[in-house]
């Protein structure tokens, strides 16, 4: 009888997972923006790299961790995205990739994160299927808080000090655009 005994952890684990499920969602989100932060702030005070050095680390990142696709359906929905043909398709999630390093990290958008640091406790709560992450990253004497909505694998918007950035790109792409279409203005930009 004693040497079944080590198999009743075993069975719990197997009939009782639910248990810490939410939490355990909740602190892989937290765990990723963490990861995510950490990993940009490192990239930005690196004191070996150029700016332009910078911006292909963020470049690499953004990349790696932003949700382009649904970033990109997000942005240029009101311009037509829906329509567009695969290929075009392919081509404004190209040209989003591009343009977010810039919003993130053009000119004088690189020094206002030189230095910064993450602050207190990162905090998520449910959001729909998402999670909602805040953080607060402090620089000198100012601090700003920063939401980032994400799944724990990818993140889809990002929300600065009560501006969210997915209402901000999609206000600069339809005055960008103007009356022309989504892919003239693109293929202007790309050349």
């Amino acid at each position: 009888m004693l040497k079944f005994l080590h198999i009743i952890p075993f069975i719990c684990l197997c009939i009782f997972p639910v248990a810490g499920a939410e939490v355990s969602s909740e602190v892989v989100a937290t765990g990723f923006i963490e990861k995510l932060v950490n990993e940009a702030l490192e990239i930005v005070n690196h004191k070996g790299m150029s700016d332009d050095q910078k911006r292909k680390g963020l470049s690499e990142c953004v990349n790696k961790h932003l949700d382009i696709e649904r970033i990109t359906k997000a942005v240029f929905a009101p311009l037509g995205y829906k329509d567009l043909s695969d290929e075009e398709k392919d081509k404004a999630k190209e040209f989003m990739k591009d343009y977010l390093v810039q919003f993130y990290a053009g000119e004088g958008r690189l020094s206002a994160m030189v230095n910064a640091t993450l602050s207190g406790k990162l905090a998520a709560e449910q959001k729909d299927k998402d999670f909602s992450v805040k953080t607060n990253f402090k620089k000198d004497a100012s601090s700003v808080e920063i939401i980032w909505i994400t799944n724990g694998q990818k993140v889809y918007y990002v929300e600065i000090a009560g501006f969210n950035q997915i209402t901000t790109l999609r206000s600069e792409m339809k005055a960008a655009v103007g009356s022309g279409t989504l892919m003239e203005y693109i293929s202007k930009k790309r050349k």
